[in-house]
């Protein structure tokens, strides 16, 4: 909802209208405002949710339908501003707003003073429904209200303000000097800010910032801090409207034109008695236990089983309903009655008759008020509201009775209003008044003087009505600077109260006077807790007078570093430390669900965070959204190069890296070998041509930069590539500009250089092969390599020689290398081949000793020229298919993939 008013002093709305989809401030402008351009002092003030916003932040500031944007017209200079705005139906309201022009003051009349430099510290508003926020590392976090912060004069220009502000599930350290204000750290404020951080489950009882002060929205206030409710005199009240007829319909009641009128000061919150005559049917002795039947309109009612009634006309009297029958089929609703002291009801007045029947006490409480129509809400005989009313039935009478009840004969109150929500009570109250142009008398030679204007605030408990409590006070000054009272009035008991407050005595039409006065602020003491268990906390109380940017965009923020159990020597600390490390996060992630230390793969964990620790690698992130557990372990290994996998049933990081060796004469301990000896069918080899229509040449990549705290972006280009059309990338938890660079370049690596894909089938071989394990793969294609079966092996002069169930295939002038499959599957070589005979070759030495006693599957071979014995392969996914075969994919291992690994982002 978007509300616009004629400017900051006007209370009423002077437009409204829908918001359907997300937008930002500034695109909503564009689309709305005629002649709309970006200006560094724009003619208006908006704010969201209550928080203002720099006019510099308006194309990033997003809000939706549930969001409420107020805009304020701001005319700047002498001249006469029109500002256009076309309403969503397609309709355009001009609004020319002048700005008076300021006249110097004559002798004897008020000058000018100063405003209050309100406390208007603020921090992030909580979306009810949202996950707490989860740190890992250090980030700069604006913490969310835990409860409604609360503002309150110390003295006459001294306003503080209280919050406490949830800053992250879980343990976490914060310095003093990274508590701040706007740019302003909070220990440069001195004695006009204090705060206090708070571990999860300490005892917040003696914090005063961590009570549940409730704002009652009717009492509100600017985010500048310069408008109430403008206090008035009160002024006696007409009991009853003195109509001659009425119109019933819903929670609405109309008086039709030149029928009279509702009086002047009939406003919202008074409660009325209303007596409004239906027909109804009463049929003597046909209810349970001979009760007579009530019949007739009686959905209007409401009825249920022990529902305490009045009844006036005809039957009169106080009942309670003993059943209710809905209407059906043709027959009307019906009901019959008990005593109040629980006896049936017989012996009532039989046939029809003209009778007002409601909730003892009859009354309904205005919610809006116009000279020709008020609308109601039914109150229980409790005092509460009845949000299960349905409204009067249509009629219309010249003989229903509307009066005031005895507490609202007096008109012009601000209020009552509601001071806590439904089903809370209250045990505290606070009030403020505000002087808005200050609080004094001007001598005609331009002296101050003091001057005194009294206020009168009435309580009572909402539920039980009845006669209201005073508290009256008469505030004597001498300024012209804005100042405001504050007062706390406690209450007998706990209860659920309503307020109103007037001003006693007329404003005066001295010019030489300054005595406006408003209602500034009410709150209510609820019920707080006292410990959250799970939360680090910190309570800020914080000064206005100057002390603390007036600008209104200003938010409290901290940056904070996660404490969490780290590596050590293996081992997990059994003390939370303060830590940016990957592995820390890993853990703490996949122990949140349950998994335990037998579920995680602690060696490969352990061999990962060395990697980190010596790289430099950290993972910096403030989670504010929900994300499944495999989505948080992955977004915290990205910023180590790895991903989450499980294998053998444990959790485990698997980090891409360099294999060295790998693409030159070297199989890394744990390659897989897969050759025609052991697939269970063709090997099916693709390859992705280059397509610069539809590929990306280039990446971008954004992140939050740890020195600016701001998101920044680093282009990331291979050699020829041109950016026309770039990937954009978020590095989330990466905070350095170097290591961003890195992450993009990979990106950009692994487009240009993974190009095949490779598929076979196996028997259970695969199984061997874990996500984004090393394989090499032989298809038997000229050119390539061949495999085949070793029958035998004995050592000969230099080495071994080898005998093979294929006959070999040498080509003329090339090196020939040999792989040989260990009984695990992994590939020990390649070695050097030398000719021995077409069956035969030798090679200078083994890691291992193969068994071709054929009491187990012999070794498998593959051989080949140099570097193309078999294809070097990443395998990417293993299926099993059934419990006899499995599916393996993978794609080619590139060195270059690698080469930006260590890079440094260019200027």
């Amino acid at each position: 909802m978007i509300e616009i008013y004629a400017n900051k002093l006007d209370q009423d709305v002077l437009r409204e209208y829908r918001v359907g989809a997300e937008t930002t401030i500034e695109q909503w402008l564009i689309d709305n405002v005629k002649g709309y351009e970006r200006r560094n002092v724009p003619p208006m003030s908006i704010a969201v949710n209550g928080c203002l916003t720099n006019p510099v932040e308006w194309p990033d500031v997003a809000f939706g339908a549930d969001d409420k944007v107020q805009i304020w017209i701001e005319p700047k200079g002498t001249d006469p501003i029109s500002i256009t705005i076309a309403a969503i139906k397609g309709l355009q309201a001009v609004m020319k707003l002048i700005t008076p022009r300021v006249k110097l003051p004559k002798t004897g009349s008020p000058q000018q003073g100063n405003n209050l430099a309100g406390a208007n510290a603020k921090a992030n508003q909580v979306r009810y429904g949202d996950p707490v926020r989860e740190l890992f590392g250090e980030d700069e976090i604006f913490p969310d209200y835990i409860v409604e912060p609360r503002r309150f004069f110390k003295g006459p220009r001294d306003e503080w303000q209280q919050m406490l502000l949830c800053v992250t599930r879980g343990e976490c350290r914060i310095n003093p000097s990274d508590i701040k204000i706007g740019n302003t750290p909070l220990i440069a404020l001195g004695a006009n800010a204090t705060y206090r951080v708070y571990g999860p489950g300490e005892d917040l009882s003696a914090e005063p910032a961590a009570q549940w002060w409730y704002q009652a929205p009717e009492v509100g206030v600017t985010s500048t801090g310069t408008s109430g409710i403008d206090l008035k005199t009160t002024v006696t009240v007409p009991p009853e409207p003195g109509a001659q007829a009425y119109q019933f319909n819903g929670d609405l009641i109309s008086i039709p034109a030149g029928a009279g009128e509702f009086p002047a000061g009939w406003a919202i919150g008074m409660i009325l008695r209303i007596e409004v005559m239906y027909q109804y049917m009463v049929t003597a002795g046909g209810g349970a236990g001979g009760r007579d039947v009530i019949s007739g309109p009686l959905e209007q009612l409401g009825a249920f089983p022990g529902m305490e009634i009045e009844v006036t006309g005809a039957n009169a009297g106080l009942y309670l309903v003993n059943d209710y029958t809905p209407a059906a089929g043709g027959d009307p609703a019906h009901m019959t009655l008990n005593t109040a002291g629980g006896a049936p009801v017989s012996g009532l007045l039989a046939g029809i008759g003209w009778a007002c029947i409601g909730y003892t006490g009859l009354r309904y409480r205005i919610i809006a008020s116009s000279a020709s129509q008020i609308a109601v809400h039914r109150l229980t005989s409790s005092g509460e509201t009845d949000d299960e009313w349905l409204g009067f039935d249509f009629i219309e009478s010249n003989s229903a009775i509307l009066r005031l009840d005895n507490s609202n004969l007096e008109g012009d109150w601000a209020g009552p209003f509601a001071l806590c929500p439904p089903g809370e009570k209250a045990t505290k109250l606070s009030i403020t008044v505000m002087f808005p142009s200050g609080l004094a008398g001007v001598s005609k030679k331009g002296v101050l003087y003091p001057y005194g204007v009294t206020y009168e605030f009435q309580y009572r408990d909402m539920s039980a009505g009845g006669a209201w409590t005073s508290f009256s006070e008469q505030v004597v000054y001498s300024t012209l600077d804005q100042i405001g009272v504050t007062r706390d009035i406690t209450l007998p008991s706990a209860y659920r109260p309503e307020g109103r407050m007037r001003r006693i005595g007329a404003k005066s039409t001295d010019t030489s006077i300054q005595d406006n006065i408003q209602w500034y602020d009410v709150r209510a003491l609820l019920p707080s807790p006292s410990s959250y268990p799970d939360w680090t906390t910190i309570a800020i109380s914080a000064a206005g007078g100057g002390k603390i940017s007036s600008q209104s965009e200003n938010k409290v923020s901290v940056v904070a570093t996660r404490k969490l159990p780290i590596l050590v020597n293996g081992s997990w600390t059994s003390d939370n430390r303060v830590t940016r490390d990957i592995a820390p996060a890993f853990n703490y992630i996949a122990k949140a669900p349950g998994y335990q230390d037998a579920d995680i793969d602690t060696e490969e964990l352990v061999a990962f965070d060395s990697i980190c620790k010596a790289r430099g690698d950290t993972f910096n992130l403030s989670v504010e959204s929900f994300m499944t557990v495999k989505e948080g372990l992955n977004t915290a290994l990205a910023a180590g190069f790895a991903e989450f996998a499980i294998s053998r049933g444990r959790l485990r990081p698997v980090r891409d890296q360099k294999r060295e060796g790998f693409d030159a004469e070297y199989f890394p301990a744990g390659t897989q070998g897969y050759s025609a000896q052991n697939m269970k069918g063709p090997l099916k080899i693709s390859f992705k041509s280059p397509d610069p229509g539809s590929e990306h040449d280039g990446v971008d990549v954004k992140y939050k930069d740890r020195i600016t705290r701001q998101t920044e972006t680093v282009k990331c280009r291979l050699p020829g590539q041109l950016g026309l059309k770039v990937e954009t990338v978020e590095a989330l938890g990466i905070s350095d500009r170097n290591r961003a660079y890195r992450l993009g370049m990979r990106r950009a690596s692994e487009t240009r250089y993974r190009r095949w894909a490779y598929s076979f089938e196996t028997e259970l071989d695969g199984n061997n092969s874990d996500y984004m394990g090393l394989a090499g793969v032989s298809d038997d294609t000229p050119g390539r390599g061949q495999s085949s079966l070793i029958l035998g092996i004995e050592a000969g002069p230099g080495g071994y020689i080898l005998e093979s169930s294929e006959p070999f295939i040498w080509e003329p002038g090339v090196s020939h290398t040999v792989g040989i499959r260990r009984l695990d599957g992994t590939l020990s070589g390649p070695w050097t081949a030398t000719r021995v005979g077409e069956y035969h070759l030798s090679i200078p030495t083994l890691d291992f000793t193969p068994d071709t006693s054929w009491d187990r599957e012999p070794p498998h071979l593959l051989f080949g020229p140099v570097t193309r014995e078999c294809h070097r392969v990443l395998i990417s996914k293993v299926t099993p298919k059934g419990s006899e075969s499995v599916s393996v994919q993978g794609f080619n291992y590139d060195d270059r993939v690698y080469l930006y690994d260590n890079a440094t982002a260019p200027d």
